[in-house]
């Protein structure tokens, strides 16, 4: 599994453009912020040709503690769902078909 940090996803778009890495940089950190803001308030996020981000709220339920078998209340919490786009899928299988 490949994986990506901010500096080595500059590293790499400075040497595909050899646009400053300063700029680069500044680039990801807003793209990043602009993510974060939206679905923090909760709203479907989607980026053309990749796929949608979709916030969620989950329910309280119960849960159990596995040693002790005392129930427990887990609160509700914030997920984010993403749903990649047909036409990215079809990318993606393209290039495993022409491998």
């Amino acid at each position: 599994m490949k994986s990506f940090n901010k500096k080595s996803l500059v590293e790499v778009l400075h040497t595909r453009t050899k646009l400053p890495k300063r700029l680069l940089f500044q680039i990801i950190e807003s793209l990043l912020e602009e993510i974060k803001k939206s679905l923090e308030l909760g709203e479907e996020l989607k980026i053309v040709r990749f796929g949608v981000f979709l916030p969620r709220q989950t329910q309280e339920r119960i849960g159990r503690n596995l040693k002790t078998k005392k129930e427990i209340k887990i609160k509700p919490f914030k997920k984010v769902s993403f749903y990649i786009s047909s036409y990215f899928k079809k990318e993606l299988h393209s290039i495993k078909t022409n491998l």
